[in-house]
């Protein structure tokens, strides 16, 4: 082999995605080899769209105009299994429900469902209720159908509205906040709801403020939980005024429920007239 033949082959493999040119030195002439970098990988595709979610999901909306049923139809895909699995998690709120229950994909089916429950179990209740005060007073009996659009009214709107307004301060102070996810958090916690309202048939206001307090506690560590992972990705000072404005907002809500549906005055609510309460 000639002394005059040199060759030098310099590689550099940084972080796998550059090669360095090859350099061959041969009697004064130098050829560059280049190797062409890999293309860069392909980000996980998701819910695009007014429901923008920082974590990857199953959904893909691309191309669908937000105004179409196609757009909606990857948030209703859920089965039965599914929804009474999420359900149950709420009412026991241990590990990460976003992650563990929801799978990173979340879903308008059971929501919107489950607060239509609600409605229906707090009118039918208190209809109960009322029937079981007129039996134990000997009075008949009147229903009120008002009660049933206020209970659509106070339901639906903490159900959905709340979960706007939260995802929009969220938004606003740059938390990176999944919508469809918050509507879950408020739709299927709800679902305690439901058994409270069967238990707050019974004949005793301090049992039924014990169940309501209950309810209310089991839900506010619910969401407080699962909410913070986005709230705390504010300043602190923010984040607790966030959380206060959440806390009380549901304290509210607990409150109209036990005051509207679940507090029956076994004499003046079929006798106004009468001047005593049995309970």
């Amino acid at each position: 082999m000639s002394n005059k033949n040199q060759y030098n082959v310099l590689v550099d493999m940084e972080d796998a995605a550059y090669t360095q040119p090859a350099t061959i030195e041969s009697d004064g002439l130098e050829f560059q080899v280049h190797t062409a970098a890999p293309p860069p990988l392909a980000e996980p595709s998701g819910n695009t769209g007014f429901f923008d979610s920082p974590q990857p999901s199953s959904g893909n909306n691309n191309g669908k105009p937000i105004w179409s049923l196609d757009y909606y139809a990857t948030f209703f895909d859920v089965d039965t299994s599914q929804v009474l699995d999420r359900c149950l998690k709420s009412m026991y709120p241990v590990g990460d429900y976003a992650a563990d229950t929801l799978n990173n994909q979340p879903d308008l089916y059971g929501p919107f469902w489950i607060a239509t429950s609600v409605v229906f179990s707090v009118f039918v209740c208190s209809s109960l209720a009322g029937s079981l005060a007129a039996y134990i007073a000997g009075k008949p009996h009147v229903y009120d159908f008002t009660l049933l659009s206020f209970a659509v009214f106070v339901v639906y709107m903490y159900a959905f509205l709340c979960p706007a307004l939260v995802w929009a301060s969220t938004k606003y102070f740059g938390c990176r906040p999944s919508l469809l996810e918050i509507i879950n958090y408020y739709g299927y916690g709800l679902t305690i709801w439901i058994p409270v309202s069967l238990l707050c048939i019974i004949p005793n206001d301090y049992a039924r403020w014990a169940f309501v307090g209950i309810a209310f506690a089991i839900t506010s560590v619910f969401l407080v939980k699962n909410l913070y992972i986005v709230i705390s990705r504010t300043d602190a000072k923010t984040s607790r005024i966030i959380l206060l404005a959440i806390l009380g907002a549901h304290a509210i809500f607990a409150l109209v429920l036990k005051m509207a549906f679940y507090s029956y005055n076994y004499v003046k609510d079929v006798d106004n007239n009468a001047g005593t309460d049995p309970k």
